[in-house]
């Protein structure tokens, strides 16, 4: 009898290691891909064993943690996924990706900043906000 589920993990596996050959990871480090990966997650943290997981075709990460990585890998949530469509999204796939995930990875970004990058992206940050009110009362 034929296991579907291992065909689609090991074919999910094999497009893993094509996009992350393709950023320039290498398998055999897999704490440093962990660490990669778990910038992305920020809280909501992945062990080195589910992504050993991931890589030995033993299991697929749940859908909002796919998103977030293939978005990290720079490809299609459904070419990772699945094996559909291309494997780089085009400009005008980039619409796909929900703004709650665009928030989401900012905020694990903005996580693993040093306490002194943090002041300097809240600086910026409440610069662009003065900025655009005082845009709003010289109109």
């Amino acid at each position: 009898m034929i296991d579907l589920h291992k065909d689609e993990n090991i074919a999910f596996t094999q497009r893993l290691l094509l996009a992350l050959h393709s950023i320039g990871y290498e398998v055999t480090n897999i704490s440093g891909i962990t660490r990669e990966i778990n910038k992305l997650f920020g809280e909501k943290s992945i062990t080195t064993h589910a992504v050993r997981k991931w890589l030995s075709g033993q299991s697929i990460p749940i859908h909002s943690r796919l998103i977030r990585l293939a978005d990290w890998l720079g490809v299609s949530p459904a070419w990772l996924r699945f094996g559909e469509g291309q494997m780089h999204p085009s400009k005008m796939d980039s619409s796909v990706v929900s703004e709650e995930n665009n928030y989401a990875l900012i905020f694990a970004k903005i996580k693993s900043l040093s306490k002194e990058e943090f002041e300097m992206v809240s600086y910026q940050i409440g610069l662009i906000l003065k900025i655009r009110k005082m845009n709003k009362l010289n109109k």
